[in-house]
């Protein structure tokens, strides 16, 4: 085996040619990041009795107790903020499902995920920075769009057939390629999202997903371990909100209020936009407000009256909308409730909703990391996950100063916590080594393996 028999940053350098050679074959020379989140997992699901694999993965990584989800606190919105970075008011996401801009709902569709081209996932950012950077998503929601004309080398079309470890199992292989191996990859599964919604929070069919969940974070550890990967990737493990449960008697019929010949609306769950007739703003504005005053179940916003903290309002897709959020634990009819209460009766009613205010305890996320550029066993305070894309963009080393990054809203601060070392701690570095905290594990690494010869 080659020695390097140099001193200073000679020797670093040759340490680090002879550490990536020694390396798993086709694993990315870059730092490789993996985000894999689990939809409406609530940090409070995690118990050592229940879910005793990611009690484990939580008390020896970096974890704040919850991370802020986006407003509104719904799938598609948390999603694409944490893969851009930005606010709903800036990537124009709101929900699920919305108008369009021809008044018609739109759900997952081009338009949706494109109010502005300029903004771009950070799975696109990283194959833009080249020298060998390559992304995978896994089924994320957006990601088979293309973005600027453009999308990962590797893409994995929502299929909720396909078994979750065979996922992980694709994944690896994305990060194994031998030819364009991934340094970034993000994946998305849907429970305990999808269970939630039809049978509420504290069901026995919630239970088992959690479980799964559970045994499914073992499993790619497991897969980490077994391929010698644990000083390579860094795991990330997260969700996008959190889930209350709704009955019966808790759910609002718009029609006692306001007549539905006189507005069009795009309804799920505490979330409503109503977009009156031609000359029935006033009319319809007034009769909500006076069944909000009267019901104490629901608040009316017009669109310059959204709280600023929401980072909502500043978008002309919600020009001529009247916004609706329901109190916590209530939601407003629509045709999903009709059908749950079809295999039911209205005392045994029970479902699973979000999209209340992100302050509100029962909507926060989960947030958990593992790997070699973060601390161990640390307890972190609690951050916004608009902040997820400038940390993974400091992680990769991304050039945020490029003609094609774009400014995002989130910032480093609030998860610099995180980092074995702060990002401030690597001012000065050279950007063709290897950072401090990286360099420091392939030391370790380097000095194990000669050992063995």
């Amino acid at each position: 085996m080659a020695m390097c028999r140099f001193a200073g940053s000679v020797a670093v350098q040759c340490l680090f040619v002879v550490f990536t050679s020694m390396a798993a074959a086709g694993v990315s020379r870059h730092p490789v990041v993996v985000v894999m989140s689990f939809d409406g997992f609530r940090p409070d699901y995690i118990r050592p009795d229940v879910t005793p694999h990611m009690a484990r993965f939580r008390d020896a990584s970096a974890s704040p107790p919850y991370m802020r989800s986006a407003f509104p606190t719904k799938t598609f919105v948390n999603h694409f903020t944490m893969a851009t970075g930005m606010y709903s008011e800036t990537h124009g996401v709101f929900d699920n499902s919305m108008f369009d801009r021809h008044n018609e709902t739109m759900h997952y569709t081009y338009e949706q995920f494109h109010y502005d081209d300029s903004v771009v996932p950070i799975w696109i950012q990283n194959e833009n920075n080249g020298e060998g950077r390559h992304s995978g998503v896994m089924m994320w929601p957006g990601s088979e769009f293309p973005y600027q004309g453009k999308t990962p080398t590797y893409i994995g079309l929502y299929n909720n057939s396909i078994h979750w470890n065979s996922r992980i199992d694709t994944i690896m292989t994305w990060i194994e390629n031998k030819n364009q191996p991934a340094n970034l990859v993000f994946a998305y599964f849907e429970e305990p999202d999808k269970t939630g919604h039809k049978k509420g929070v504290g069901s026995q069919e919630i239970k088992n997903q959690i479980v799964r969940v559970d045994n499914t974070v073992k499993y790619v550890v497991d897969q980490i371990k077994y391929k010698n990967l644990e000083d390579k990737i860094n795991l990330i493990i997260l969700s996008d909100h959190g889930m209350d449960t709704v009955t019966y008697d808790r759910l609002i019929f718009l029609d006692d209020y306001v007549s539905n010949m006189t507005y069009k609306s795009v309804i799920a769950g505490p979330n409503a936009f109503i977009l009156p007739n031609m000359g029935k703003f006033d009319e319809v504005f007034t009769n909500l407000s006076s069944g909000a005053n009267t019901s104490k179940t629901f608040y009316v916003f017009q669109k310059y009256e959204l709280p600023d903290r929401w980072h909502m309002k500043n978008n002309p897709r919600l020009d001529g909308i009247i916004y609706l959020l329901a109190k916590p634990s209530y939601a407003f009819w629509n045709s999903f409730f009709q059908k749950i209460l079809d295999d039911t009766t209205k005392e045994m009613f029970r479902a699973g909703t979000h999209g209340y205010d992100n302050d509100e305890p029962v909507m926060r996320a989960l947030f958990m990391v593992s790997g070699p550029m973060f601390k161990k066993n640390f307890t972190a305070q609690p951050f916004d996950n608009v902040d997820l894309y400038p940390l993974i963009s400091h992680l990769l080393a991304l050039d945020e100063t490029a003609n094609y990054a774009r400014p995002v809203n989130g910032t480093i601060a609030g998860v610099e916590q995180l980092l074995l070392l702060p990002k401030s701690s690597n001012t000065g570095t050279s950007s063709s080594l290897p950072s401090p905290h990286i360099l420091a594990g392939m030391i370790a690494t380097f000095i194990e393996a000669l050992k063995k010869f």
